[in-house]
């Protein structure tokens, strides 16, 4: 039972030691290469977790593509790939914002690829993305003005974290308690993604760095503890 050990030195690094010195700097322009290289640090913490749990698979099958733990758990390197891309945009964002964004669009195609893998697609998914659509549609039309020429870019980027959202809630439907972590991932990294824009299109400040940035970074340690933990567990 060593490896909960390792995730609770992995959550207290990030949440409590980390974050807190970022957000403690992040607006504070003389420091930008610290802030770039804590950021970083946040992100690789999942994407370190998430590796070894795909390189322990990989020893048992040998194959990349067809990653199954002796249980019948399966998982798949778009979820790495997601991890990995999300920590690449997390450092681009301090850089260049939009180019960021192209990034976690990116990675957020590979948590859809990853969630239809590992649960395929539950037509119920259709009704809450529908639903989503809609209300994502309403929240940016709000800030059409703010947002000029990027408003479909934004509105493009909305509805691809709606299919993350609607896909990943289905998950536990689907896979049992195996489902729980990732969905729970794609609630948090969704609900981070629209905190940040309205603090990003309104120019107010609703929501709290420290509170957009604890969804963020945990939502992202439980997507790559949804390959971890069962690896671990069943391997």
């Amino acid at each position: 039972m060593y490896y909960f050990a390792y995730i609770a030195v992995g959550a207290v690094i990030m949440e409590f030691l980390l974050l807190p010195i970022y957000i403690r700097l992040k607006h504070r322009q003389k420091y930008a290469p610290l802030k770039i290289f804590l950021k970083g640090c946040m992100t690789l913490i999942p994407v370190v977790f998430c590796a070894s749990g795909i390189l322990k698979l990989h020893a048992r099958t040998g194959d990349w593509h067809n990653l199954v733990s002796g249980t019948g758990y399966q998982t798949s390197l778009f979820v790495l790939f997601g991890l990995s891309i999300c920590l690449i945009a997390d450092v681009l964002l301090v850089i260049n914002f939009p180019v960021g964004m192209l990034f976690f669009l990116a990675g957020h195609i590979c948590y859809i690829v990853y969630f239809l893998t590992i649960g395929g697609f539950n037509p119920i998914s259709i009704a809450a993305f529908l639903i989503g659509i809609a209300l994502a549609y309403r929240y940016y039309s709000r800030f059409k003005d703010a947002m000029g020429k990027l408003w479909p870019a934004y509105y493009l980027y909305g509805i691809t974290i709606i299919t993350t959202l609607s896909l990943g809630i289905m998950l536990p439907f689907a896979l049992g308690p195996y489902g729980i972590l990732p969905a729970l991932a794609a609630c948090l990294t969704v609900i981070s993604d629209f905190m940040l824009a309205a603090n990003r299109i309104s120019g107010r400040k609703p929501w709290s760095d420290l509170m957009y940035l604890s969804y963020y970074f945990t939502g992202q340690f439980f997507m790559s503890l949804s390959v971890f933990i069962p690896v671990m567990l069943n391997l």
